[in-house]
């Protein structure tokens, strides 16, 4: 530990350095330019981070000139000196061990959930690079891993684990990391589940005993929705199969929910394949210490089904986990006892070995799957391994449902005519982590045959990130559920759309008969495009029409508002320059006119500061569109990021400029965008200012930027690299023409008229576009009829 109380080995960016030491952030960069002997950075993806420790003791022998020292630093003062001051000084929520109430400058006490938000991105963010060395992410998360399980489920060699650094040699940091993987193995053999962390963490290779135990103090406290986020990263980073992939949490919350409904009948519970467990745990979190629970679960991959232990054995609810097959019908005979109340799965489709056998003295109660199609053999599996009256939810291929195998669809329509299909549900794309497009089947055994079937369209559900799987929230989750539950429970149901705006449709069993057995529920929802009453079709075309008739008046106004423009050629008697501009108007360089600024360094703004989930917008070269901010699909950034980043910081009446890539029309920034940051490949201009006035008006620049003569000139300057770039020194360059501001005012009102009649042109074109889309729903299904 420094003087500071704080942890001795946090890492900084230079940013943070610069701050602390009292200086610009290019003479900590000029530092490491300059001195061999300046600590080396740590890279995380494309940031680099400095050691604190390190860097104070390299400051300890640099003194502060007497021209940069402040009023009350004495003689022979050190920057270190400075550094450690203002880290006493500082408040900050970084200061980790120094603050354990967690603390935020400015900001009050963090609550217990944020501090384990901030403890758990310290893991996954700096410390994993420090810690792993050479090995694989994985090998780390299993480190991470069989750190929270041991603290959870009071393991009482948790307890002996150092918190504090006692050594540093390299021969004890290995021996420590052995004997949390043997401390790992050994619970997990007390819970029946085959051991193996040990062989993953020993792979680490850490800088130093210190790394590990600060990964050990920032577990403390985690729990298990912590664990499950860990899992989630595992499978994510674990680069496994494409039969592999784990249940995204949202889809196993609806699976079960949809499944159980209010009822608490399920005691047992069964995952034929359980990948990670997360199916299990999603019944245990629901009615762990509700109703007496006995979870089973089979899965052939050993490494899986060791997270799978981790995971259920946290809850303390009995759990049966078995090394179990890609194709478990082929292995053994139907179960005859310990069938479940309640299965929920998600079977790989494509694993190898998985294909059906020809079963020997046991029929399959559907009928034979084709030799290529496990999915059918799986859903089988599932319907005969349930007790009378249990339920079962199941991820499907698309493709199941649609088939036009003779076989497969022979299978389909047993099924149907069983009474063992209740519910489909046609999932978003990008859910998972493979590019597949998913359903869910949700199955009964049971003797009454139900006369109909609910299909649930849920595709248009769903957020999706600027990287990474489209989510479904908790609304979209919740949404669908109550839909089949108000279904199953025969009160609350309607047809059509529901709320959040999925479709849902209880088609008969004539009609799934005369649709050749199909199984999707676009061919239902699509074909039963309007399920609403007449007078709820009526009020719904009288709404669109009256967007259509606002667009209408809108249209009209703007259109009379050009109408009145009136131009006229300059008169032939006005002298022009020698470069055929009017006398009062001047070419100038665009450097005099505004000031241009580059975009954050990548280092200062990389990937992982931005998601979807941040504080503050950031702009793209992808968001510049016909002139103005798109704001769809936007990255954010935290308000930390933010402030160390003021500079970057965007004012109405600002003008983005691609700085790298394809060039195309620069875009305003308007009210709405006040405070937004701008990305790395962006320029911004600023008009500059004399006497209170702008040199030249943003409308009028934006207009002649747009310009495709503009656009070609700034194509062919970015043209001198392998990836095109404009920079700020030649933009700088760009001859503008400039006449007076009272001018400028005229032409920027003039173009403006005209930007305002595309946009309601626009708008009246979607307004009818929908209205029309509307009446032909109710006019086709005979729900409307013209008069």
């Amino acid at each position: 530990m420094d003087g500071t109380g704080l942890s001795d080995d946090r890492l900084l960016s230079r940013a943070e350095l610069a701050e602390l030491a009292g200086v610009m952030r290019p003479a900590v960069t000029n530092w490491q330019r300059r001195y061999e002997d300046y600590p080396e950075p740590v890279r995380t993806g494309e940031t680099e981070l400095f050691s604190l420790r390190a860097v104070l003791r390299w400051l300890d022998s640099r003194r502060i000139p007497s021209r940069a020292r402040a009023s009350d630093e004495p003689t022979g003062f050190t920057y270190a000196d400075r550094m450690r001051r203002n880290l006493v000084a500082s408040d900050d929520a970084r200061q980790g061990a120094a603050t354990p109430s967690g603390e935020a400058a400015g900001s009050g006490p963090l609550s217990d959930e944020e501090e384990r938000a901030r403890q758990l991105a310290q893991l996954l963010g700096p410390m994993a690079d420090a810690v792993r060395g050479g090995a694989s992410m994985t090998d780390y998360l299993a480190l991470l891993l069989s750190l929270v399980f041991l603290q959870v489920s009071g393991s009482p060699r948790s307890v002996s684990l150092p918190r504090m650094v006692r050594s540093r040699s390299r021969a004890a940091t290995a021996a420590l990391l052995q004997e949390i993987g043997e401390a790992a193995d050994e619970a997990l053999r007390l819970r029946g589940v085959p051991p193996g962390m040990r062989t993953a963490i020993v792979r680490l290779e850490p800088r130093e005993y210190g790394d590990v135990v600060e990964v050990i103090r920032l577990t403390d406290g985690l729990g298990i929705d912590e664990f499950r986020q860990l899992v989630d990263q595992f499978g994510s980073r674990a680069a496994l199969p494409s039969g592999e992939f784990f249940t995204p949490r949202a889809v196993v919350r609806l699976m079960r929910d949809a499944a159980i409904g209010d009822e608490d009948s399920a005691r047992r519970v069964y995952d034929p394949y359980a990948r990670a467990g997360e199916m299990l745990d999603g019944v245990a979190e629901r009615l762990g210490g509700v109703v007496p629970l006995t979870l089973r679960g089979e899965s052939p991959q050993r490494g899986t089904l060791r997270l799978a232990g981790m995971n259920l054995a946290l809850h303390g609810i009995p759990v049966e986990l078995e090394a179990g097959t890609v194709a478990p019908w082929n292995e053994r005979a139907w179960p005859k006892g310990q069938r479940a109340d309640l299965i929920l799965t998600n079977p790989p489709f494509n694993a190898h070995g998985a294909v059906p056998k020809p079963r020997e003295g046991i029929d399959w109660p559907y009928g034979p799957p084709p030799p290529g199609s496990p999915a059918f053999a799986w859903l089988q599996h599932v319907l005969v391994s349930l007790k009378d009256e249990g339920r079962a939810g199941v991820v499907m291929p698309v493709s199941a449902g649609t088939s036009t195998d003779v076989r497969e669809r022979e299978i389909r329509s047993r099924l149907v005519e069983d009474g063992a299909v209740e519910c489909i549900v046609a999932l978003p794309p990008q859910l998972f982590s493979a590019q597949v497009s998913v359903c869910l089947w949700f199955l009964r055994s049971s003797a009454a045959v139900r006369e109909e079937i609910l299909f649930v369209d849920a595709r248009d559900l769903g957020d999706k990130a600027a990287r990474g799987p489209r989510v479904l929230s908790d609304e979209h989750v919740g949404a669908v559920t109550k839909t089949v539950q108000a279904w199953r429970r025969g009160t609350g149901f309607r047809l059509g759309r529901q709320s959040a705006g999925h479709l849902a449709v209880a088609a008969p069993l004539e009609a799934v008969r005369a649709a050749g057995y199909s199984l999707s529920p676009a061919d239902y929802v699509d074909r039963w495009m309007s399920t609403a009453s007449p007078a709820d079709a009526a009020t719904e075309a009288a709404a669109t029409e009256r967007v259509l008739a606002a667009a209408r008046r809108r249209t009209k106004a703007v259109d009379g508002a050009v109408d009145a423009l009136s131009y006229g050629p300059l008169p032939s008697a006005t002298v022009l320059s020698y470069d055929g501009l009017p006398h009062d108007w001047r070419r100038v360089p665009l450097g005099e006119l505004v000031d241009i600024m580059a975009g954050p360094s990548y280092t200062r703004l990389p990937a992982e500061v931005r998601s979807a989930a941040g504080d503050l917008r950031v702009v793209m070269p992808k968001h510049l569109r016909e002139g103005r901010i798109d704001d769809r699909d936007m990255e954010k950034v935290s308000v930390d990021v933010a402030r160390a980043l003021a500079r970057f910081r965007l004012s109405p009446g600002d003008i983005l400029c691609v700085r790298s890539g394809a060039q195309m029309p620069p875009a305003l920034v308007e009210n709405a965008q006040d405070g937004w940051l701008f990305s790395t490949n962006l320029l911004r201009l600023r008009a500059l200012e004399t006497d209170g006035e702008p040199l030249v008006l943003p409308g009028y620049l934006l207009a002649y930027l747009s310009l495709p003569e503009t656009v070609h000139w700034l194509k062919e300057y970015a043209r001198g690299t392998a990836v095109p770039s404009l920079s700020a020194a030649t933009l700088a360059l760009l001859p503008v023409p400039l006449p007076p501001l009272a001018h400028q005012r005229r032409i920027s009102a003039a173009l403006d008229a005209v930007d305002a009649q595309i946009t309601a042109h626009r708008e009246l074109i979607q307004a009818a576009t929908h209205h029309r889309s509307t009446l032909a729903a109710h006019l086709l299904t005979g729900v409307l009829v013209p008069e």
